[in-house]
């Protein structure tokens, strides 16, 4: 019983989540004359991944304490590789940008201009290096332009679903804390039976 009614809320929060980020997928998108266009949160590629920074790994890498994201994978012949990044390299700008977080880096990389380059300021065994990647676009063959008019006929009844459900949970909260208030100020603290 506990466990449906904690999943309740979860559930009603996610196709708000999904009808967010279909509009984000409804932004115009950039495109190039004669390029597939190319949606903002589906930008461009550096072919890397990375993690956070422990204290343990930050201390190992003589990371600077307020940024700075650990290279854990490079994908043979993506920008990066060919930029000479490499695993253990601890990122700690990109175009300007500090990273203190792997989301800093996707944000950055995903809104850089294809093919323009882009400097990575990283540390590689305790030494500072400046790297120039140049991100490439990602073609979408899957998401034509204009893939995503009309979203809202796809996402809005679950928005409207969600909404309601929740709304729905906020007002049964809502009467279980006032019969609760009324229940101390009458003395009877005891906890109601589930």
């Amino acid at each position: 019983m506990a466990l449906a009614s904690a999943t309740a809320p979860t559930l009603a929060l996610v196709a708000p989540l999904v009808a967010l980020l279909g509009g984000l997928a409804a932004t115009p998108a950039r495109s190039a004359p004669g390029d597939a266009a190319v949606h903002p949160w589906l930008g461009g590629r550096i072919g890397v991944q990375v993690q956070g920074l422990t204290p343990e790994l930050r201390e190992h890498f003589s990371a600077p304490q307020d940024r700075g994201i650990l290279v854990a994978r490079v994908e043979e012949g993506r920008p990066a590789h060919r930029a000479g990044v490499r695993v253990g390299d601890v990122l700690v700008e990109a175009g300007g940008e500090p990273l203190r977080h792997s989301s800093d880096l996707l944000r950055i990389v995903t809104t850089a201009p294809a093919g323009e380059p882009l400097e990575l300021r990283l540390l590689r065994k305790g030494k500072a290096r400046t790297l120039s990647v140049e991100p490439e676009s990602t073609p979408h063959a899957a998401l034509p332009p204009g893939a995503w008019e009309g979203w809202e006929r796809w996402f809005e009844p679950g928005l409207r679903h969600g909404s309601r459900a929740l709304r729905e949970r906020l007002d049964e909260l809502e009467d279980r804390l006032e019969d609760l208030e009324r229940r101390l100020e009458a003395g009877d603290a005891r906890p109601e039976p589930t």
